[in-house]
């Protein structure tokens, strides 16, 4: 019986260090994938600033319909090629 006691208590000690572990290892992870969606917000709002002074630099030499027709075709064709790479990089 006694064996048995001691098999139950070494079984929920192990239990116990797992979980902690386990927490840990999630607190980590919930930690990078939080730091990782404020450095894409930050990309991302340093693309669009990109782009709108792309806009602005264009709507001096063109006309405003025009510099919005070509800085969204460059938009459009490097999200394209962003596209295509990773595509690539799939296979």
């Amino acid at each position: 019986m006694a064996g048995i006691v001691e098999l139950l208590l070494g079984l929920f000690d192990v239990l116990e260090a797992e979980a902690r572990s386990l927490k840990m290892g999630f607190l980590r992870v919930a930690g990078a994938l939080l730091l990782l969606v404020v450095a894409v917000l930050l990309v991302l709002g340093g693309l669009l600033l990109l782009l709108w002074a792309a806009y602005l630099w264009l709507s001096s030499l063109l006309s405003a319909p025009l510099s919005a027709l070509l800085v969204g075709l460059l938009s459009l064709l490097l999200a394209g090629g962003l596209w295509w790479q990773a595509r690539r990089m799939m296979r």
